[in-house]
């Protein structure tokens, strides 16, 4: 280790943990989902889904739901050399859903240390038709909202 780094790592260390090393930080987790129509229970194909994750550093990433409704976005990390484990940087992410005919869905979430490293499964992501009103409160939810989506059951 060189004297700055040292003289670097003994500032901060007053402030909280040093890592003084290269080591991996969770960017966003892995992410699966499908996205279907509330109102048949069908799939959606074609849809457009956005995440954009906020931290000390941004990133945004998109993909399209398959025939089946299925997306995927893998886990990104990040390499650091120093880290101040006890003051990690918040994370806050948003997933955004849009398909023609039907009203966008924005799930958000944040971590009050980092960004989540689990994954993450959103199996039922519902998308209401545009013929269907929905409030402003609706089309932004929190994340909890968008899992509760993904667990209920159809009868």
């Amino acid at each position: 280790m060189t004297i700055k780094a040292a003289y670097l790592c003994m500032a901060l260390s007053s402030l909280s943990a040093c890592v003084p090393y290269p080591h991996s930080v969770t960017r966003n987790p892995a992410i699966e989902g499908r996205v279907l129509s509330a109102e048949t229970g069908q799939a959606v194909a074609g849809a457009k889904v956005e995440l954009d994750i906020h931290s000390d550093e941004s990133w945004a990433y998109d993909t399209v739901s398959d025939a089946e409704g299925r997306f995927a976005f893998a886990e990104h990390r990040d390499y650091r050399l120093f880290a101040l484990l006890a003051d990690g940087p918040p994370c806050g992410a948003t997933l955004s859903v849009s398909a023609p005919g039907y009203h966008s869905r924005h799930c958000t979430w944040m971590s009050p240390f980092w960004c989540s490293s689990g994954p993450i499964q959103l199996p039922r992501l519902m998308l209401q038709p545009e013929h269907i009103a929905i409030s402003e409160e609706e089309a932004v939810e929190d994340f909890w909202s968008c899992l509760e989506s993904a667990t209920e059951t159809v009868n």
